[in-house]
């Protein structure tokens, strides 16, 4: 099975009692000489056992729960199943036991949280079927490609443009770059700009916020291969300048 789902949300900092993730207020955390936000990665699942993770752009010197929930809660109030240090930051990865109430659910919801005020969380989910299935689908292709691509938001200018990046994509492969209202995961959406994966691994793009979704408080976008192999990747992002 060649479909591959990964559904990066990329979360920054909490605002005020309404908790949105407005990317622009990272800022405020300079200090601690960090900026962009913080995101995780699916590497791999054990049906009902354990899920790996990989971070990437994780503060320095802080320290995170790690909660797993059902599917739709993005891991609020979840089983707390470890706790962490981000050490010295940047990406690292880790591995995690699928608590005993949750080894039988089809997907899961994963969150790490701050626990020292800082704000920074970020949220994911995966498939509870091991290697081959959902966004914890990684798996070796016969063409030598592993894993999954994944999109981050890298800079925004409100209702002009978005800078993004996606990474670990596999060679070769032509894509499409969609957006849409939130909720929609960007399918059906408007066509922003197109590329060639070339040799693969990393690609970053500024595409034009299209005039439809402009004054939209938050929007979906998705990376789409048009040449047959299925692999896409979905994000979202606050509409607001950042950083």
């Amino acid at each position: 099975m060649k479909y591959i789902f990964t559904f990066v949300l990329v979360i920054g900092l909490l605002f005020g009692s309404l908790g949105l993730s407005i990317f622009g207020n990272v800022p405020e955390y300079s200090a601690q000489a960090y900026s962009g936000i913080p995101t995780f990665s699916i590497v791999k699942v054990v049906t009902g056992k354990s899920v790996t993770i990989k971070t990437h752009n994780f503060p320095a010197g802080d320290t995170f729960k790690v909660l797993m929930n059902n599917m739709g809660t993005r891991g609020v109030n979840g089983y707390h199943v470890a706790t962490i240090s981000s050490g010295s930051g940047g990406s690292f990865t880790d591995t995690y036991t699928i608590p005993a109430a949750l080894k039988g659910n089809h997907q899961i919801a994963i969150r790490l949280q701050s626990t020292t005020g800082s704000g920074y969380y970020a949220y994911n989910w995966f498939s509870n079927k091991g290697t081959k299935y959902g966004t914890g689908g990684a798996y070796k292709s016969k063409s030598g490609y592993y894993g999954h691509p994944y999109v981050s938001i890298v800079n925004v200018v409100k209702n002009k443009n978005v800078t993004i990046k996606i990474t670990n994509l596999p060679k070769n492969d032509s894509y499409k770059v969609l957006m849409n209202t939130m909720g929609t995961k960007g399918v059906n959406g408007t066509n922003v700009g197109t590329f060639n994966s070339g040799a693969g691994g990393t690609h970053t793009m500024k595409v034009k916020i299209p005039a439809s979704l402009k004054g939209k408080s938050v929007i979906a976008i998705r990376v789409q291969s048009t040449s047959g192999t299925r692999y896409y990747t979905y994000n979202w992002f606050s509409n607001s300048t950042f950083p």
